[in-house]
């Protein structure tokens, strides 16, 4: 009787960045890799702009299907392409918020130890930030303080603008029932729908304050701080999604207090 033996061929990160970069570098001309560490790709466009790209969340959709590992890459170029396109200017109807944990800030702190960071963002509690980004149809970038100085614009009028932005083009519908509750709209921006004015008993009949998980960009859950049975519900999808999902935001639950959601103890 013969075996036969099934090797695994699936990358490594270190494997994974380098067939990126490849790809990459076929694609923009004019392209220079400048180095790689693990899932952090360095390039420089023309000896002149520098970019890193983080590719975590391709990786991540690439081990759920090893197979596809071309379009996975085809897709995540195309969208990185744009950042090479000089004529490419930002659409200020097209700035929406996105939120991240002081995991990603210090992600983007470790790429260049001891320089300022160059995004646009604003602290919202000890926890979260809100950065912003225009959101196109193959990807998203993330503003930078170079972006506001061309268009001219101020932090405030940002935060303003994305947030008429979100409300805007996002159609919201809640599901669940018995005192916990989800929110739907594109995918993309559930976990943002926090900054809106939503916040009421009618909408969301809880027990007590409002609880809720961003576990990634794609979730926004709700609950009340006296429903024991559904916090443990809860803490437990938080806990699942932060393990398995692309897009992460954060680990924790947050409770709303005095116009803001804070940390939940």
């Amino acid at each position: 009787m013969f075996f036969k033996i099934f090797k695994n061929t699936t990358l490594s990160e270190a494997e994974f960045s380098k067939k990126f970069a490849t790809a990459l570098q076929k694609k923009v001309l004019g392209l220079e890799i400048v180095s790689i560490h693990d899932l952090t790709i360095h390039t420089q466009f023309r000896q002149s702009k520098k970019y890193n790209h983080i590719l975590s969340a391709c990786y991540t959709d690439y081990l759920k299907n090893p197979t596809a590992i071309s379009s996975i890459i085809e897709k995540y170029i195309n969208g990185i392409r744009e950042f090479y396109d000089s004529k490419t200017a930002i659409s200020i109807d097209r700035i929406l918020p996105v939120l991240k944990d002081k995991r990603f800030l210090d992600h983007l702190e470790s790429l260049h130890p001891g320089h300022e960071i160059t995004h646009v963002y604003q602290k919202y509690n000890s926890e979260l930030y809100i950065f912003y980004v225009e959101d196109k149809e193959d990807t998203i970038t993330y503003l930078t303080q170079k972006h506001l100085q061309m268009l001219r614009l101020c932090p405030e009028y940002v935060k303003t603008k994305a947030l008429e932005n979100l409300k805007d083009v996002l159609v919201i519908e809640r599901h669940g029932e018995n005192g916990y509750y989800g929110i739907a709209t594109d995918g993309n921006y559930e976990s943002s729908l926090i900054l809106l004015d939503i916040w009421n008993h009618d909408y969301f009949p809880v027990q007590g304050n409002f609880i809720i998980g961003i576990p990634s960009r794609g979730h926004l859950l709700i609950t009340g701080d006296k429903d024991s049975e559904n916090l443990h519900k809860m803490y437990d999808i938080v806990a699942e999604i932060n393990l398995t999902d692309s897009y992460l935001v954060s680990d924790k639950l947050f409770e709303w207090k005095n116009g803001i959601f804070e940390v939940f103890q």
